[in-house]
């Protein structure tokens, strides 16, 4: 009986360190390299020639599509939407979308 709990306790104990070292990983290893949120908020201001106390809802996603990594960075100013797609490496922008908050 007591050898059937020092097995059950040893495969938790091995379950608890694989999870450990995948979370390491993931929130280590994989996310590496990245510019972050807010230079990637700051790329998109600065090719706007903005600032951000002039803009209204600034935020900004990171994406990874098929293994291309980049921030979707969105904000309002005058009635006008801008989104912007910035490299998540490089901070360098790749596109930008604007349309009036009307339509």
């Amino acid at each position: 009986m007591k050898k059937k709990t020092a097995i059950i306790i040893a495969v938790v104990v091995v379950v608890v360190l694989i999870a450990a070292a995948v979370a390491v990983w993931y929130f280590g290893f994989h996310t590496s390299g990245r510019i972050g949120r807010a230079a990637a908020e700051q790329a998109a201001l600065n090719d706007a020639g903005l600032t951000a106390a002039q803009v209204t809802g600034l935020k900004a996603e990171f994406e990874n599509e098929d293994g291309f990594k980049y921030y979707e960075v969105s904000f309002i100013y005058q009635a006008m939407e801008y989104e912007y797609a910035v490299d998540a490496l490089t901070a360098q922008v790749l596109h930008v979308k604007s349309e009036s908050v009307f339509d």
